[in-house]
């Protein structure tokens, strides 16, 4: 009688075994597809509330990165690529609309061109992965990991990247490029309120007069960064 209760129970645990997996699977599937949706919403839901509410979109970039995933990494190619279009354009412009004593200044001219043309396009990633460093570097107790900082702000950097799309047709001619300048000043004034934002909500800083004095502190540093750059023949 024993011998035959154990095989029942056996018998009864390799059959609840498949169910149990089916089960897990079954649950893994409708998670995934919920991340999926919620994921969806999270982005599509940035365009429509980024100029209602853009500190709450942005502290919700800087909460859930993953989730806003599409809109970082379009954002930041679209931003590249913009920069490299606008640079190759300026390249043939210098070489083929300059005047040169001899030969040796214009291939001087065109190496210095092509050396530009490089630092245009590191240009998008110099910006993000210094002004991470600097936020990483001098944040308590490292809530944010380096991602998620650069990932924030490069959500903070679509109007400078809208810029640079635009400012391509600045080279049709004057005109344009005076309408783009415009364009390129107003989304620079809008990157640096999104910024602003992306330190407070990195820092957890709810204050309003300490997120204000460590947005100075980081910008400051961030530009004396810029100004050694400079200093040394590199533009971003």
């Amino acid at each position: 009688m024993e011998e035959n209760n154990q095989e029942q129970k056996v018998n009864n645990t390799e059959e609840i075994k498949p169910e149990v997996k089916e089960t897990s699977a079954e649950t893994k599937e409708p998670a995934k597809n919920t991340n999926v949706k919620r994921d969806y919403s999270a982005n599509i839901n940035f365009f429509k509330n980024i100029f209602k509410t853009p500190y709450d979109e942005i502290k919700n970039v800087a909460k859930s990165p993953k989730s806003y995933f599409i809109i970082i990494l379009v954002s930041f190619i679209t931003w590249v690529v913009a920069e490299l279009i606008g640079g190759i354009i300026v390249l043939f412009q210098d070489m083929f609309s300059g005047w040169y004593s001899n030969f040796l200044s214009y291939i001087t001219n065109s190496f210095v061109s092509i050396l530009s043309l490089f630092f245009t396009i590191l240009g998008p990633a110099i910006i993000i992965a210094a002004m991470s460093l600097i936020i990483y570097l001098f944040m308590k107790n490292k809530k944010k990991n380096y991602i998620t900082i650069a990932s924030t702000l490069i959500v903070a950097y679509i109007p400078v990247a809208t810029a640079s799309i635009i400012s391509l047709l600045g080279h049709i001619n004057n005109y344009m490029r005076s309408i783009t300048n415009v364009y390129a000043n107003f989304a620079t004034v809008i990157t640096a309120l999104l910024t602003y934002f992306a330190i407070k909500a990195l820092y957890s800083e709810e204050n309003d007069n300490k997120a204000t004095i460590t947005y100075f502190i980081t910008m400051g540093i961030y530009f004396a960064f810029v100004l050694v750059l400079r200093l040394i023949g590199i533009s971003i």
